[in-house]
């Protein structure tokens, strides 16, 4: 693309078959649905700290092997506001006894 011989190479070098390829007689769904639960609770947790869904948002995935995963996904706005509260927690957790 532009004279990028190597954009097709990156792509397939980024590409992890064990996190896309389905096994048989795992039961994904199950995963799934421990992770969706976690992500339903994290996406409220950051929803009352005023991080809005379209800024950064749980989703809820699995591995390759079944287990449950929930990923962060987000623009840098949303970043910038986890950045804050995190820092906000760890100067909170320092003044603790």
């Amino acid at each position: 693309m532009y004279g990028d011989d190597d954009f097709g190479a990156e792509l397939a070098a980024g590409l992890d078959p064990d996190s896309w390829v389905w096994l048989p007689g795992v039961d994904y769904a199950a995963g799934w649905r421990v992770a969706r639960r976690t992500a339903d609770e994290l996406n409220g947790l950051l929803a009352m700290c005023g991080v809005g869904r379209a800024h950064l948002r749980a989703i809820a995935d699995t591995n390759a092997h079944g287990g449950p995963v929930v990923r962060l996904e987000g623009v840098l706005e949303g970043w910038m506001s986890l950045r804050e509260l995190l820092c906000l927690a760890a100067s909170v957790r320092d003044e603790l006894p």
